[in-house]
């Protein structure tokens, strides 16, 4: 491991002096325009797991139907979207490539809650997911190059926190809608006609975009990435990223696979935690909205900036590995609370548990970023970013809420069994990670000292 005494970390500004390192101009507003655009991004996406017995019961579907529509509708175009859109990244203006995500996702939202069919859903959906592949790799590109090294998890943890405050905005809204839909007689619109609660919800999250898009005019690109464009340096393919993979096949790996773990771990229990919270605890959706909205908007407050300034106060000490470092402690201590979440008998102490697993590996969508982006060179960052999502996506969203449905249908044959495929898919997910990011510290070294030496 190399110390903060190390040459090598001198020539790189990442001694403890680098705190005076300086950040680009408009850098801090660029995150705060970024945070909340993903901020109302995510309320959309994730209200849809709140809004599950109401759909289900009102379009007549089966638990595997309703994993398809959270899981592969919105991931199968969430990966096929990213390798396009980290192609263009490098290329060409990241405001106008987001600017056309954000128009388009809260478009296909706010279509969700006008559609009476699986199908249209379904559409609507992958619309929402083909759309909101912009926001991550223009937006880590973005920060990677107004932020040095050093500095670079905090900043992606405050936008990492605009999601988090979007899923726990998504679950509080959603059920001051249903509370309100129940207590108001119905909601009929001209050419529309009559609309249901989890409709509404849809229409209302999806809305704020469209409005909000204008912002990204108002914030910076990267002085590297003007200079590029104007120099007009050769342009790089995705045979140059492979080529740059085979050097650091490990770190890749773990790195990839690792994050792609908690990634599951996140979306497949919050995809189910409502559902389980009303077929095994009996409480009402709008109760459920309202705890797990305030535990998750309030664990994200506390531990995202936390988490962000703890690993770059481990990165600037001379810890290379300080990303996996710090994310095989915290997947450690995830793992037994994980499980034990979905085998108390109190829905109180189950999400008690699953917030403390949750607080731990919050950060996973800026630590992992940041040590991407650390460890590959800067006109590689875009298309890295979006074979990265792909990755996550395939593992993350379109398989987790599957897996967890088929372990209660397949594997345990029993509707009432869900509370033991969470617990089995929570252990597994967070020891698997735990593993990875063990195995992958020294590759980390290896190429983090490549890329900045």
């Amino acid at each position: 491991m190399a110390s903060s005494a190390d040459p090598s970390f001198q020539r790189s500004g990442l001694q403890t002096g680098s705190d005076r390192e300086p950040v680009a101009d408009g850098a801090w507003r660029a995150t705060i325009v970024l945070t909340l655009l993903y901020w109302f991004g995510t309320l959309d996406r994730q209200i849809a797991a709140l809004l599950i017995p109401l759909i289900k019961a009102d379009l007549k579907l089966t638990d595997v139907e309703i994993s398809l529509l959270q899981g592969l509708a919105f991931g199968l175009f969430f990966m096929l979207m990213s390798p396009l859109v980290g192609w263009l990244v490098d290329r060409y203006s990241r405001r106008l490539i987001l600017f056309g995500g954000v128009v388009g996702w809260s478009i296909s939202a706010m279509c969700s809650g006008l559609v009476r069919s699986f199908t249209g859903l379904f559409a609507t959906r992958a619309g929402v997911g083909g759309c909101e592949a912009t926001i991550n790799p223009t937006a880590y590109a973005m920060l990677s190059e107004l932020f040095p090294p050093s500095k670079l998890s905090l900043p992606l943890s405050i936008f990492v926190l605009g999601g988090n405050l979007g899923s726990g905005m998504s679950f509080l809204l959603g059920g001051a809608v249903i509370a309100w839909v129940a207590a108001s007689p119905p909601l009929v619109l001209p050419l529309v006609g009559t609309l249901s609660g989890w409709q509404l919800a849809f229409v209302i999250t999806g809305a704020p975009g469209l409005f909000l898009a204008a912002l990204l005019f108002t914030i910076p690109e990267s002085k590297q990435h003007l200079d590029r464009k104007q120099n007009a340096q050769p342009r790089t393919g995705f045979a140059d990223l492979w080529r740059h993979y085979r050097r650091f096949p490990l770190f890749y790996f773990t790195h990839g696979f690792g994050f792609a773990l908690i990634m599951a771990f996140v979306v497949g229990l919050q995809s189910w935690n409502a559902t389980f919270l009303s077929r095994h605890h009996g409480w009402q959706l709008s109760t459920i909205g309202y705890w797990l909205g305030i535990c998750q908007v309030g664990t994200a407050l506390v531990g995202l900036a936390f988490h962000g300034w703890a690993v770059d106060r481990l990165f600037r000490g001379g810890r290379r590995d300080a990303h996996f470092v710090y994310f095989a402690v915290m997947c450690a201590l995830a793992f037994p609370a994980g499980i034990a979440a979905y085998l108390v008998n109190s829905g109180v102490l189950m999400i008690a548990l699953y917030s403390f697993a949750y607080f731990c590996i919050m950060a996973f969508a800026s630590v992992g970023p940041a040590a991407l982006q650390i460890a590959t060179p800067p006109h590689l960052r875009g298309k890295a970013s979006s074979v990265y999502m792909v990755g996550v996506s395939i593992v993350g969203t379109i398989l987790a809420p599957i897996i967890v449905a088929t372990f209660t249908d397949k594997l345990f044959g029993d509707e009432q069994a869900l509370g033991w495929s969470m617990a089995l898919f929570a252990g597994l997910t967070t020891g698997l990670a735990t593993i990875c990011f063990t195995v992958g510290r020294a590759a980390m070294r290896r190429a983090i000292s490549a890329a900045i030496d």
